[in-house]
């Protein structure tokens, strides 16, 4: 189903001469009438066969042309679905609001979840349940929204299982190991495979997914990363308004995300975060060129007066753990 989409979706959303390189993309909210008017008959002929739903007349109607957009739209979510809701449950319960190393940001409350036994019980079930799903039987939104899920959550999972054992872990690169790093180490099962950090962040999400904001959703349990999200990721419509909020939040964030800054001499200056750099490759057409798409106006409006190169903000790979009271 993802390639089914992807085919003419991209074309639609970004030009020919975009280099997507037939990565897949997500349904984006403008999936919609409007959207599918500007095909060619040969192309929706063509997208109605894949969907297996019928095409409208070579001359259709106002009424042709409608009918055909509520099938696409239905066809385009059709496939098997994934529960979601534990998740989502323990993320409202856990994520909270405060300010670490000078950093505001989302916090995870781990010691919540390890100490309250109902709820433990579900996260073990949840991330167990992430082992269940048959990829390709999901359409592309599902894809996308589980495999940023599973991240995330397999992200907490790690942490959880030293804390488990009565161990302090202020960062999760204290789980590094001679063995292995924390990214190559069994995270859990995802679709009937053992899978680890690393292969979810770069395996399936970067190789597979022409999707730059997916960096400002997925989180590695720490300080400067993007913020937790108070809520799980849904794999419809909604999902193109949430990752979107994201990205605006990350980048509105001036210690975490994108800063701009007066020098002497009334020139300005921007840094941002160090992920800029680890994987400037993904964002297009430049990196401040992809974050003019999110960042306000008048920031925007900023940038052209922007006379120096940009710096990267140092990394906090600290617990995004709320602090501690004694």
């Amino acid at each position: 189903m993802g390639n089914t989409i992807t085919t003419w979706y991209v074309e639609y959303l970004y030009g020919k001469g975009c280099p997507t390189n037939g990565k897949r993309v997500i349904i984006r909210e403008d999936f919609e009438e409007k959207a599918l008017r500007k095909l060619s008959y040969k192309k929706k002929k063509a997208l109605a066969k894949s969907l297996g739903i019928p095409h409208p007349k070579r001359k259709a109607t106002e009424e042709d042309e409608k009918e055909f957009s509520v099938m696409a739209r239905a066809a385009a979510f059709k496939g098997e679905q994934v529960d979601h809701s534990a998740w989502d449950e323990i993320l409202k319960a856990c994520i909270g609001r405060a300010t670490l190393n000078g950093v505001e940001t989302n916090t995870f409350d781990y010691k919540k979840l390890v100490d309250d036994g109902v709820l433990l019980g579900k996260f073990d079930n949840y991330v167990k349940s992430l082992g269940d799903p048959k990829f390709e039987d999901l359409a592309v939104n599902q894809q996308m929204a589980l495999l940023i899920n599973a991240y995330n959550a397999l992200a907490v999972n790690t942490m959880l299982k030293s804390m488990r054992e009565g161990k302090e872990v202020k960062s999760i690169l204290d789980l590094n190991t001679k063995e292995a790093k924390v990214w190559d180490q069994p995270a859990g099962k995802l679709c009937g495979s053992e899978t680890t950090l690393s292969e979810v962040e770069h395996k399936y999400l970067r190789a597979k997914w022409f999707e730059p904001r997916l960096h400002a959703c997925i989180v590695c349990a720490s300080v400067s990363c993007p913020d937790l999200r108070g809520e799980a990721f849904r794999g419809d419509f909604s999902l193109d308004t949430q990752m979107t909020d994201q990205m605006r939040l990350w980048l509105a964030n001036p210690k975490k995300g994108f800063q701009i800054k007066e020098e002497k001499g009334g020139s300005l200056s921007i840094r941002v975060s160090s992920i800029f750099n680890w994987f400037s490759g993904d964002f297009k057409p430049s990196v401040v060129g992809f974050m003019k798409n999110y960042l306000a106006e008048e920031v925007v409006h900023k940038l052209k007066k922007v006379k120096k190169p940009k710096e990267y903000m140092n990394y906090d790979w600290s617990i995004n753990a709320p602090p501690t009271t004694t």
